[in-house]
């Protein structure tokens, strides 16, 4: 699985709100103990779970508990990149706002914004994150003071309804983080997400320009395909894997060289991964022998050199720590079950 990312444009816009406020980046580097712009990904973004620490390392130099929603209320229009001027450029703020739904992967491809009605009058955009990843308290007030200072102008002049809502606990007085953000802010509200009249849609953009706009859109979804070309490296290194284990355990340079990859580029890509190599290779085992064991007659002498294994030992060794039981044992219990 790769490791979550942001855009650049939101570090360069941590680095220079931090800046503003007397912090060099000597001391952010000896707060977290590594170069931050030496981390950049291929693609020039930058690992979430570094970008979180800046801003816990942010909080810790400047003494300020809500150094995320500062932050993010400082930022420009240009923190957002190419999803920011979707947005200006879109026919509607209707499309403006789906962009954002669906080109959110390219701020920070973790979870995923979804676009909701609550009744009649109100529309809401929820940051959803997987239950045992999600985001810190930092991560998420910036994110949500970014996207109201950004948006803020249309905010302002068209909706008098406009609300932040934070899953995580907060100050039973939510007074100062609300005279950051300038807007009502509620904690505790088991979602992330900021609620608006849904008239406010129907109004144009501040910029409307279909062509650029359209133009901006094939330029977004050609960004998030090398995003999700990351993904895909590891679902196609576990098959050439597979492919090859019968003829044995296959090096790094023969899954490179099927792939049509030189070895340096497929270990770059398999770095921003949260596995390597030789993890690929035992996963890719352990998923074949399963299949191997449920759907076929094959013996385990069979199954053993199919999977590259010097000797069955080896390979019943191997099965014994994936599924806890010996392979023998585990075939005649799932054939009991049927």
């Amino acid at each position: 699985m790769r490791l979550p990312t942001v855009c650049v444009e939101y570090l360069d816009s941590l680095v220079a709100y931090l800046s503003t406020q007397g912090v060099r980046p000597s001391q952010l580097q000896g707060v977290m103990g590594l170069k931050p712009e030496a981390h950049l990904t291929e693609y020039g973004r930058f690992p979430l779970r570094l970008f979180e620490m800046m801003l816990d390392a942010g909080s810790q130099l400047l003494n300020d508990p809500y150094l995320g929603a500062h932050a993010g209320a400082h930022s420009s229009k240009q923190a957002w990149g190419m999803v920011s001027y979707l947005g200006m450029s879109a026919p509607s703020s209707r499309e403006a706002v789906h962009a954002v739904v669906d080109f959110s992967r390219l701020l920070i491809d973790h979870g995923d914004v979804e676009y909701s009605v609550l009744g009649e009058d109100l529309a809401c955009l929820s940051w959803v994150v997987p239950p045992r990843q999600q985001a810190s308290r930092q991560l998420v007030e910036f994110f949500f003071s970014s996207w109201y200072r950004v948006n803020k102008p249309m905010l302002d002049r068209w909706c008098s309804k406009r609300e932040i809502h934070f899953n995580h606990c907060g100050p039973a007085d939510s007074t100062e983080i609300e005279a950051i953000i300038d807007a009502p802010v509620h904690y505790n509200s088991g979602a992330n997400c900021v609620v608006f009249d849904n008239h406010f849609l129907d109004l144009p953009s501040r910029f409307p320009h279909p062509a650029i706009y359209r133009s901006l859109v094939q330029a977004a979804r050609a960004e998030l395909a090398n995003l999700q070309l990351e993904d895909r490296i590891v679902k196609e290194v576990l098959e050439c894997i597979v492919r090859q284990l019968p003829e044995g355990v296959p090096k790094l340079e023969d899954v490179a060289a099927e792939l049509g990859l030189a070895s340096r580029t497929l270990q770059r890509r398999l770095n921003n991964t949260e596995t390597n190599f030789k993890g690929l290779v035992d996963d890719a085992r352990k998923q074949r022998s399963k299949a191997l064991i449920d759907d076929s007659k094959m013996g385990l002498l069979d199954i053993s050199a199919e999977l590259g294994f010097s000797d069955q030992s080896a390979f019943q060794k191997a099965f014994k720590r994936w599924f806890g039981l010996a392979p023998g044992r585990y075939r005649m219990s799932q054939q009991a079950m049927q």
